[in-house]
């Protein structure tokens, strides 16, 4: 068995209600609303899910055009020609990509010699051949870009080309991250003898940004009941959704489920996920709010199988999450009863993906985050695993995250 903190590994006490990883997933997307649509930049639109269909206005191309540099002939000018007995033609003009060309032929300046005013061709070619015919690529009407379809740089050329300068699209949402904890205090700073740094904040930071969120942060706050309430309700005036780190568990200075029934919602604020077990939802101001465990890696765990989805779907994304399978390289142990997020590192050997844990899996411990770059997937009801046994991946970051969707592995080196 992985080592961890008796808080997090051990097993549920017979007089806790824990829900279901799917019920707090299901409560939360029952919640969740699309952000508005914005009309954006061609670039700024990049990532994001469009909201109307976009046809062609015109024909492309708009008129017949050479498709490359070259001669414009009449096929039955150069029928029969080879490099032995080359056609002869005068040059009137040459043919440019893209320039306007008659409706026959283009000759590549490569099957041709150009000598004082002469062109000689030495090939064959076929009416019609290097020839872009007006709107052989699209008519007019033609919806081009779908609604629900993510940007990319292919839907981006398409919409140029056009005449386009912008899109709609859902906006980016625009999320408060409320830092708790009076023990807590910002890198930077000269933390007294009792205060840590904050952790979770600048990973959450560039987490929302992967995800094309606008961000601010507020806090650290005092672990004070007013404080937190003043600060959740005044954000959420101008936030699509709120995030507090710290305060979710029961501590007598763990204050979000109170402030969430006096001012708002308290949806769920236990569930069966080790990490974060002590992960709250609920709403102020019809804002939802996410309320994730203070440790480092519950909150990561709590963000990734709550938070993420609802950000996405808030946007409109309808994709899940890189799911990769990979072979565990050493035997896995745990109690039963929660899903398990383990911290792992997975890699390719040979055309094998392999994974194994790192680290400590005790939730405030930051040495398996700094070595690890995937989720192991362990499912509530499995409390061993042997070397050989296949288990569920998740990659961590984006870019392992493309490695495992596409070429099917996380490169790493063990």
């Amino acid at each position: 068995m992985v080592p961890g903190s008796s808080a997090e590994m051990g097993p549920p006490r017979a007089d806790e209600s824990l829900a279901s990883v799917e019920e707090v997933a299901a409560s939360i997307a029952a919640a969740i609303a699309l952000v508005p649509a914005a009309t954006l930049p061609l670039p700024q639109a990049a990532g994001r899910v469009l909201t109307e269909p976009v046809r062609a206005p015109l024909p492309l191309p708009r008129f017949d055009n050479a498709a490359m540099d070259g001669y414009a002939v009449r096929s039955s000018d150069v029928a029969g020609a080879s490099p032995a007995t080359p056609a002869t033609l005068r040059l009137v003009a040459p043919s440019s990509a893209g320039q306007a060309a008659p409706p026959d032929a283009v000759i590549m300046f490569e099957h041709a010699v150009e000598h004082g005013g002469r062109v000689l061709v030495t090939r064959p070619i076929d009416r019609g051949r290097n020839v872009r015919r007006r709107g052989e690529d699209v008519a007019p009407g033609t919806e081009l870009l779908h609604a629900g379809q993510v940007v990319s740089a292919g839907q981006i050329v398409a919409a140029a080309a056009l005449g386009r300068t912008t899109l709609q699209v859902r906006r980016p949402p625009r999320v408060t991250t409320v830092m708790t904890g009076t023990e807590v205090v910002p890198a930077g700073q000269t933390p007294a003898e009792h205060q840590v740094f904050d952790a979770v904040g600048p990973a959450l930071q560039a987490l929302l940004a992967d995800l094309g969120c606008t961000t601010a942060t507020l806090g650290p706050i005092d672990d004070d009941p007013g404080v937190l309430a003043a600060t959740l309700l005044h954000a959420a005036e101008d936030s699509d959704a709120l995030i507090t780190v710290g305060g979710a568990s029961v501590g007598r200075h763990d204050h979000l489920k109170q402030v969430l029934r006096r001012h708002g919602d308290l949806h769920t604020w236990r569930v069966a996920l080790r990490p974060a077990k002590p992960f709250v939802f609920g709403a102020v101001r019809d804002t939802p709010v996410f309320g994730l465990p203070g440790n480092p890696a519950s909150a990561l765990a709590a963000y990734e199988v709550f938070v993420r989805p609802a950000l996405l779907a808030m946007q409109g994304h309808s994709g899940d999450r890189v799911r990769v399978q990979a072979r565990l390289t050493v035997p896995f142990s745990q109690p039963p009863g929660r899903l398990h997020l383990v911290r792992g590192l997975c890699w390719m050997q040979a055309d094998r993906r392999l994974v194994r844990p790192v680290g400590g899996q005790g939730a405030g411990m930051v040495h398996a985050l700094a070595a690890a770059n995937a989720w192991m997937v362990v499912p509530p009801e499995v409390e061993h695993l042997p070397a050989g046994a296949r288990v569920e991946v998740w990659p961590m970051s984006a870019s392992e995250a493309q490695a495992g969707a596409g070429a099917g592995s996380v490169r790493v080196r063990p």
